[in-house]
């Protein structure tokens, strides 16, 4: 019995994807079956002819039976992308990547559901969610490098002299990591892994970079979530701290500057937003830009999948129980 999963147009054949049973007449000899081998080439080829199809019906029923499929369809959809024809394996990538999506994002949800959140962590599957078979480990020592590197120039001075100035002059000056100035609002700027090779990115992402390197280095830091901007505040030995604006390369801030970015924005003072910033407010910061900055290049499922992320996390911040 053959089955049809298909059917495009009236007074158009249907499309036949395959065959559960082999037909056979009475009287006829039976035919041995093809090798499994020579059914998976049959199946890549019929769904890889399906998925080049200009017919938008045609589109939405093989994606419908791919998903149907379920973890199934995944070889199926790597051989098409490796060996399929140009406008197949478009397709079959982009099938790859928006499971690949769905599956960091529900990491993402066990995550912002579980007791503690780390925002190393969070940050880095954010970086999967872009690309779902990333690997992170050569960022992670990317990270530890850094932090060698700033602890040998700790430990070269007096333990009293500040740190403050060190973690600036080696991350913004030496290093050159700054605020990007071009297209403020694309993912790059989002992504932690981005902006350490880039060595550019958002307020938040950068602040995020000088926050991890400083909590390896053993010096005490945290986020300062100002409305609209993120800065870093650096404990010194003798307990005093400074602020440091890793966006313009890691300059010291004065309460006079604060005060001024507060009055061009229309903020009176409140102490609250100078006080250190929980993981899980600057995480849900970062969801909410990348949820913004797929919402304007129109990626409609991956603002969905980070909305739900987002609603969870910012649940945690008001300190309600998601």
């Amino acid at each position: 019995m053959l089955r049809l999963f298909l059917s495009p147009c009236s007074g158009e054949n249907p499309v036949i994807v395959e065959s559960s049973a082999t037909l056979a007449a009475p009287g006829n000899v039976p035919q041995a079956g093809p090798s499994q081998a020579e059914r998976r080439a049959r199946e890549e080829r019929t769904f890889g002819s399906l998925l080049a199809d200009d017919s938008p019906l045609v589109q939405r029923e093989v994606r419908r039976e791919l998903e149907r499929r379920g973890r199934a369809a995944v070889p199926l959809l790597e051989a098409i992308a490796r060996r399929g024809e140009p406008r197949a394996r478009t397709a079959a990538r982009g099938l790859l990547l928006a499971r690949g999506r769905e599956r960091v994002a529900a990491r993402m949800l066990k995550l912002a559901l579980a007791p503690t959140v780390d925002l190393e962590r969070g940050l880095w599957l954010l970086s999967r969610f872009e690309e779902p078979e990333l690997d992170v480990r050569p960022y992670v020592l990317a990270l530890d490098a850094m932090a060698a590197q700033l602890l040998e120039r700790i430990e070269a001075r007096s333990p009293l002299e500040p740190r403050a100035p060190l973690l600036a002059d080696y991350l913004g000056r030496e290093l050159g990591y700054h605020g990007d100035s071009g297209d403020y609002h694309h993912p790059d700027n989002v992504y932690l892994h981005r902006a350490i090779t880039r060595k550019r990115g958002l307020p938040l992402t950068l602040t995020a970079l000088y926050l991890f390197v400083a909590r390896r280095a053993g010096i005490r830091a945290a986020p300062v979530a100002l409305p609209g901007h993120v800065i870093l505040r650096v404990w010194e030995p003798d307990g005093r701290s400074t602020l440091l604006d890793p966006v313009q390369g890691g300059a010291t801030l004065g309460e006079r500057e604060c005060l001024r970015y507060l009055a061009r924005h229309g903020l009176p003072f409140a102490p609250r937003w100078f006080e250190p910033a929980s993981d899980v407010a600057i995480w849900t910061r970062h969801v909410g830009n990348l949820r913004n900055s797929y919402g304007q290049r129109g990626l409609a499922r991956e603002v969905a999948l980070l909305a739900r992320l987002g609603g969870v996390l910012a649940q945690r911040s008001e300190g309600a129980q998601p």
